[in-house]
């Protein structure tokens, strides 16, 4: 088809329109089944947010004499956890010939498709670098610090992080006489803190599939330390579990489709990489697959 300005605009248009939704299908670790304490702080000043936090306390008092005063258990001292948001972005050129040889709706769908999978990555690939470098329970796997061929899987409260949002996918577009392209680039600026470190797991395990010997009993033990932490759950009893492909096999070479039909309610949770990534639910987590995990 011949390129027009008309053409042009509609696919602006719709890159404008279906990015953040194209976008929210593709992400994973902002959702609220995942992490529970999110704000979009869109408008307003400044490019940090402050989550207070309040100290632990210690059971109340009892055996209390009449007449005798009633201790004080604690004090709820409030502390915080602040995120300072990062601009993250991802471009794609569009040659002119591909408008002239290709269908308007092709050339859609690779543009949104590059945008969308690029900001979604680099946001969940931030998440995950927060967590490995925050949660302080004792690692479950094979506790390898050998980056090349290990990579570091989690379990945690949905409590444990936290995410804010300044800037939703943003596109600009414009045209290079030069290069006869169409030079599209999309931002987005977001981030991540640690609310509680001790409500997250990091189990190391080696990344290639067939030699990961962390399994089904990594995860387990790293439900039971969150729960001698009374570290909050997801609306179903389980906790937060996100694996590499290596765990997933390793898990299901051991127990046969662990959790593999046992899918938990997502009822509340509608995007594409939750359902995709979901393996089922095992040893008292929702387990979900991710391919772009921390290197040990």
């Amino acid at each position: 088809m011949a390129t027009s300005s008309s053409g042009i605009q509609q696919l602006y248009e719709s890159v404008i329109a279906d990015l953040v939704p194209y976008y929210m299908d593709s992400v994973l670790l902002p959702n609220p089944s995942i992490i529970l304490n999110s704000v979009n702080i869109a408008g307003a000043s400044g490019n940090t947010v402050r989550f207070p936090l309040t100290n632990s306390y210690t059971p109340a008092a009892s055996g209390i004499a009449e007449g005798d005063p009633i201790s004080t258990a604690s004090d709820f001292a409030p502390t915080s956890a602040n995120i300072t948001v990062s601009k993250r972005g991802v471009g794609t050129n569009v040659y002119e010939e591909a408008f002239e040889d290709s269908s308007l709706a092709l050339v859609q769908n690779a543009v949104l498709t590059r945008l969308a999978s690029g900001l979604s990555l680099a946001t969940d690939v931030a998440g995950f670098a927060e967590a490995n470098a925050s949660f302080t329970l004792s690692d479950t796997g094979e506790g390898s610090a050998n980056a090349t061929t290990h990579s570091v899987s989690f379990v945690m409260s949905p409590e444990a992080l936290a995410f804010a949002t300044k800037r939703e996918p943003t596109v600009k577009m414009w045209f290079d006489p030069n290069t006869d392209t169409h030079q599209i680039r999309a931002t987005v600026r977001n981030g991540f803190t640690t609310l509680r470190g001790n409500f997250g797991n990091r189990i190391t395990a080696n990344k290639t599939v067939g030699s990961a010997t962390a399994n089904i009993t990594a995860v387990a033990k790293a439900v039971a330390q969150l729960r001698a932490e009374n570290a909050p759950t997801m609306a179903g009893g389980q906790y937060v579990g996100v694996i590499s492909p290596a765990l997933e096999y390793a898990i299901q070479e051991q127990i046969a489709l662990a959790g593999g039909t046992t899918i938990g309610s997502l009822s509340d949770v509608g995007n594409r990489a939750l359902l995709n990534g979901i393996i089922g639910q095992a040893a008292g987590a929702m387990l979900f697959r991710h391919t772009a995990l921390p290197n040990a």
